[in-house]
């Protein structure tokens, strides 16, 4: 069985170190990307289409407003794509907003309503974690490999863990003020990401 939380400390220690909530959320995922994940299934052709790959990706959602939502951190994401805003409504990171709820989505071929966003290739199971503080929504945390039936309970708790440590820094680095900034800098650049559909 999987043991992530041997390696949880060292990366505590990591964050503790960090000035601001983008470069803790930057850990965070880079950790969950190399970590999370059965890997030996990741490998299983069963589980990968002929012209698929071993690979994985994680970022961070983090809300603007209402309606919008802004990715820091993000690992094997498409350079065009670090910092893109988000509608607060596209696809499954839209519903674990509405519900505040993390979620497992073990092979997204099942899923009719899965809408690819992520540009480097089509996840084929994925894990969404919340960031909650004080019963506020903040952002969510995905992990995703392209190969299906990837993403077990054990990598959606071990994501929820660090989701966790994720709104402990959100309130000790200010990571309000810091994301408003980071919108504000962009904002004349950064459109809404409409390159989206959904999968048959």
């Amino acid at each position: 069985m999987r043991d992530y939380f041997k390696d949880i400390p060292k990366l505590v220690t990591e964050l503790e170190e960090q000035k601001s909530f983008e470069n803790v959320i930057k850990l965070i995922t880079k950790f969950s990307s190399e970590k999370l994940g059965n890997r030996s299934k990741a490998l299983d052709s069963e589980n990968l289409k002929s012209d698929e790959k071993n690979q994985f990706a994680c970022g961070s959602f983090i809300l603007i407003d209402d309606n919008k939502q802004i990715l820091i951190g993000p690992q094997n994401y498409a350079p065009e794509q670090h910092y893109m805003v988000l509608d607060t409504n596209v696809g499954h990171p839209g519903w674990v907003i509405k519900n505040k709820k993390r979620l497992i989505l073990a092979n997204t071929d099942t899923h009719k309503s899965f809408i690819k966003i992520l540009k480097t290739f089509r996840a084929g199971s994925a894990i969404y974690a919340p960031i909650i503080t004080s019963d506020k929504f903040i952002g969510q945390i995905i992990c995703a490999s392209q190969a299906r039936n990837v993403m077990e309970e054990i990598d959606l708790s071990t994501l929820c863990v660090l989701s966790n440590l994720a709104s402990l820094y959100w309130v000790k680095l200010n990571g309000l003020s810091e994301i408003n900034k980071i919108f504000e800098k962009l904002a004349k650049r950064t459109e809404v990401f409409t390159d989206i559909h959904v999968e048959d």
